[in-house]
């Protein structure tokens, strides 16, 4: 399991990474000088400048501490990069991030404070952090402190860039808030009058069965409705990237009523949806929006790709991270390249004998994106009468 969330758009920003100029990895004296002010601003033995690649970080700068390049699992600025805001943590053995992590935990370095600003390119793309640590837990820092550690990170970013640190213009930036309230309003207004319509037809409805299935339409509708809300705040139109809107939510009442609102149509199709099982009393910390477009991703795709009867199942595995489990009596062929079906506009291969022509579009990448931004894992798992596709999400994610 990885220890780290990564980015909705983890390939524009590595390509954008790989194009500054100045982002060697020789030293320069600048550099250092940056990260020793760091390190006294908040009275802490080490600093370093980091970036984060692919699968690796490594360091233009290190004060304090010998570090080479080290897999991304060992890095708490994979987290820091996530934001645009500092990540301060007073303590990380208490944090359940970090509590097991590899540079926390006993028999490694046991570090405990860290604080740092994500280092953003002029374009937007967050490229690493410039951080301070400690052996010892500290108080939280001052927000003028913090504000200072921000100063020094557009230092950073600057001679990397060999321009004035600053900002996105004003222009620029009222013109992407212009697009976003126009389109929000274009999309928002059609989708008002859709679900007034629904609701209104609900209530007029006499058959069980037109009710439910009018009702499930009307939550669809707000659903979606919701979702564009979320993205059109949530996200950033100059990078692709995605942000998550947390907040603790009952998983498993969340995939009882997707189950409710899915039963009927899938009766409709000829399959079965049984009823779910739940063996998570918790409530995680997650984007809620975002999760139920992965099970219903998955659940339609069980529909028109698989056999006919679907299962649901959220537990936990071995090591106490959540597992939510949509599976079906179909199976792949052999000839089915997964790797493919992790990649937009796809079809992965020939799946008519899962009873469609068709592949399965995008589905699969975007819940991957979608649970890769959560820190999680998703894969597909196949057998000769089972095809099973699997969430997986972090336990950090549980609350306690």
């Amino acid at each position: 399991m990885r220890t780290y969330p990564v980015p909705f758009n983890e390939d524009a920003r590595v390509m954008a990474v790989q194009q500054v100029p100045g982002l060697t990895r020789d030293n320069d004296v600048l550099f250092d000088t940056i990260c020793t002010a760091a390190a006294t601003l908040l009275d802490c033995p080490i600093a370093h400048i980091s970036v984060v690649e692919e699968n690796t970080q490594w360091y233009k700068s290190v004060v304090g501490i010998d570090l080479g390049e080290m897999p991304k699992n060992n890095s708490f600025c994979t987290h820091t990069i996530m934001a645009g805001t500092p990540m301060v943590v007073p303590d990380l053995s208490k944090d359940p991030k970090f509590m097991e992590h590899p540079m926390v935990a006993e028999g490694g370095p046991q570090a405990r404070f860290y604080a740092g600003v994500p280092l953003i390119l002029s374009s937007g793309f967050r490229f690493g952090s410039l951080c301070v640590l400690d052996l010892a837990p500290h108080d939280m820092p001052s927000a003028k402190d913090l504000a200072t550690l921000e100063e020094l990170g557009r230092t950073v970013v600057a001679a990397l860039e060999k321009a004035p640190a600053k900002p996105a213009s004003a222009v620029d930036a009222s013109c992407q808030d212009t697009f976003l309230t126009l389109v929000g309003h274009e999309l928002r207004t059609p989708l008002t009058i859709v679900h007034g319509a629904l609701r209104l037809l609900d209530a007029r409805l006499q058959d069980p069965l037109d009710k439910k299935l009018a009702s499930s339409s009307a939550k669809a509708s707000e659903h979606l409705s919701k979702l564009i809300a979320s993205i059109l705040k949530f996200s950033d139109t100059r990078t692709g990237e995605l942000k998550l809107n947390e907040d603790a939510t009952d998983l498993g009442a969340l995939i009882a009523d997707l189950h409710l609102d899915h039963t009927a149509a899938l009766t409709e199709a000829g399959k079965t949806l049984t009823a779910p099982v739940c063996t998570v009393p918790q409530q995680l910390v997650l984007d809620r929006e975002h999760i139920k477009i992965c099970i219903t991703s998955l659940l339609l795709n069980a529909v028109l790709h698989g056999g006919q009867t679907i299962d649901i199942a959220l537990t936990y595995d071995k090591d106490g991270n959540v597992e939510i489990a949509i599976s079906d009596d179909g199976n792949l062929e052999d000839s089915v390249e997964l790797a493919e079906l992790y990649k937009p506009f796809t079809v992965g291969g020939d799946l008519s004998k899962r009873g469609t022509s068709g592949g399965l579009g995008l589905g699969l990448p975007l819940t991957r994106r979608l649970i890769e931004l959560h820190g999680g894992e998703f894969e597909v798992i196949t057998g000769r009468a089972r095809t099973t596709a699997l969430m997986r999400l972090p336990k950090w994610r549980l609350v306690n």
